[in-house]
């Protein structure tokens, strides 16, 4: 590795993808009103080109898309309270940059408002094995609920955000480790887990950087940092375990919640309150868009003024459906957004408006996040796949591509997967983690994973032609997985492929070929999506560990 590894992004993760999943609507969360400072963050070294750098224009960060409106829409819905937003919002809409100038930190679930770049700066060399460098222990809550004990580490999503901080900013995080706080180019790498507590972590020697801050109840999605810096953290709760149930804006400056959405809403069609979705922050407007598992879609706006809620939600169902709430992320570009639900409801919408725009039909339950790409003709296509659930104990799995314009299928491609029950529930088989788009010289292919494959609990990793859905290769794996893979890079454009099973099984592959250059066994449980940095591997894992792994060549 270099001196200034952190600096070295070659800029081909952004190459791969412009379009949206989201979704953009509004409701109740308690507002304290208070003053939150910005603070500018820092300006990385200028990056080499790459390939998809042609298709902005000098100082031209802004998107041209545009969905067509479906002329008979299978939705029914309505925005409520509209008329009482009071709030004068001055979103655009997302552009090309997720961070107004920050290239390197990862805010958010696969590490943009896209949903497709997990990974930052690049390889030295093809990877020839991996070594564990450290392991955090969190705390492990014993509470037996009614929906199990959960323990600590981290489960499905669970990805870790990675931030770089200036030394103003470490002075108002209240950073105490010296090695951190006195290394400009330190990263810290922030963790919810399911003990409730929220982990910040060094980078670099696993220890804390500064206290960890509590929910109190367990947190199984992703959190989300907001690109501005100014402080502020999203986080979901899980599961119910104690008296409040809904989804938290904390401020990591002061150390209070200053935010909370109540799950468990009245006007919802589904009185779950979970928020395993990972929120998105437009960097220019403060406007944060937040799906739930009640089947609302939620929207409030921060920065100077503090959390506003805007009194507006999005609440729908539609002839598809036979369960409601959202596990999804949502990705966005532009003012249209997409998201698929618990009933496999893939919808577009005007982010501006919340009014929708097309839906489609995805065959199951689908909690796995869209991923979004532009290709060499402009047009933005997403790819999305559902699990086995409903339509357990047996059937196809589908992967599809859509064209985001007009929600209709470029192709599809199946495997039969299995619906486990467990518990009188279905646990289920199929997509269940979000696919990576290959970008550099994998830009022709996009990598999913199918869990459940057999009766013996298998997986299979496979690599598609973007523009015929035909298989260029599978990797069978030993067993099945929920994490999501993480493409990355050398300096040559050779992509890589890094991604986990359950029993504890890490694979690296050749991404254009399928070789398997490193396979390791461990004694953890992966469930959580990884992120990489250089040849730096940031993984949790369930029971109680958080770890670093580096990838060798």
């Amino acid at each position: 590795m270099t001196s200034q590894p952190h600096r070295r992004l070659t800029g081909a993760w952004k190459s791969a993808a412009w379009i949206v999943v989201g979704c953009g609507a509004i409701f109740g969360v308690v507002l304290i009103a208070r003053a939150i400072s910005f603070n500018p963050d820092l300006v990385p070294d200028p990056s080499a080109d790459a390939p998809g750098d042609e298709l902005r224009e000098a100082g031209d960060t802004s998107v041209v898309f545009m969905a067509q409106k479906q002329a008979d829409l299978p939705l029914t819905y309505s925005v409520l309270h509209a008329s009482d937003a009071g709030i004068q919002s001055d979103f655009k809409g997302f552009g090309l940059d997720y961070a107004q100038d920050d290239d390197l930190s990862i805010f958010c679930f696969r590490g943009n408002h896209l949903r497709n770049a997990p990974s930052r700066g690049q390889l030295d060399a093809r990877p020839r094995g991996i070594v564990r460098e450290w392991e955090f222990f969190t705390a492990v809550d014993t509470t037996t609920t009614k929906y199990g004990t959960w323990g600590g580490g981290a489960g499905w999503t669970g990805q870790p955000a990675v931030v770089m901080w200036n030394a103003e900013q470490k002075e108002r995080l209240g950073c105490t480790n010296p090695d951190f706080v006195n290394a400009d180019s330190a990263l810290e790498v922030i963790v919810g887990s399911l003990c409730g507590n929220i982990y910040f972590l060094d980078a670099n020697q696993g220890k804390p950087t500064r206290p960890h801050m509590s929910i109190g109840n367990p947190i199984k999605g992703s959190i989300s940092v907001d690109p501005r810096k100014n402080g502020l953290l999203y986080v979901g709760q899980g599961v119910p375990h104690g008296q409040r149930f809904g989804a938290y804006v904390l401020d990591m400056f002061s150390r209070k919640e200053v935010g909370f959405i109540n799950g468990v809403d009245s006007e919802s069609h589904r009185k779950w309150g979970a928020f395993d979705s990972n929120p998105l922050v437009d960097a220019h407007s403060g406007q944060v868009v937040w799906p739930a598992e009640n089947g609302l879609i939620y929207r409030m706006f921060t920065g100077s003024n503090g959390v506003q809620m805007d009194a507006r939600k999005l609440k729908y169902t539609s002839d598809f459906t036979f369960r409601h709430g959202i596990e999804s992320s949502l990705a966005a570009i532009g003012t249209n957004g997409f998201f698929v639900d618990n009933s496999g409801v893939v919808v577009c919408l005007d982010l501006k408006s919340l009014e929708p725009v097309w839906a489609a039909p995805n065959g199951d339950d689908s909690d796995a996040t869209i991923a979004l790409d532009q290709e060499k003709d402009g047009k933005f296509f997403l790819y999305t796949g559902c699990q086995v659930d409903k339509t357990a104990p047996v059937h196809a799995a589908r992967f599809r591509k859509l064209d985001a314009a007009t929600g209709q299928e470029i192709w599809s491609f199946e495997r039969q997967c299995w619906g486990t029950e467990i518990g009188g529930k279905t646990n289920s088989g199929g997509i269940l983690s979000s696919p990576a788009l290959g970008k550099r010289r994998g830009e022709h292919l996009v990598y999913c994973i199918f869990a459940r494959t057999n009766e013996r609990q298998g997986g299979e990793f496979v690599a598609l032609n973007k523009d015929t859905g035909e298989p260029v290769y599978t990797v069978k794996m030993d067993a099945y997985s929920w994490a999501s893979p993480v493409d990355v890079y050398d300096a040559a454009g050779n992509i890589y492929v890094f991604f986990t099973d359950v029993t504890g099984n890490i694979y690296i592959v050749d991404g254009l070929t399928g070789e398997v250059l490193v396979k390791e066994k461990t004694n953890y449980t992966f469930e959580s999506s990884p992120v990489i940095v250089d040849d730096m591997v940031f993984l949790p894992a369930r029971g109680r560990s958080i770890l670093k792994y580096r990838i060798r060549a």
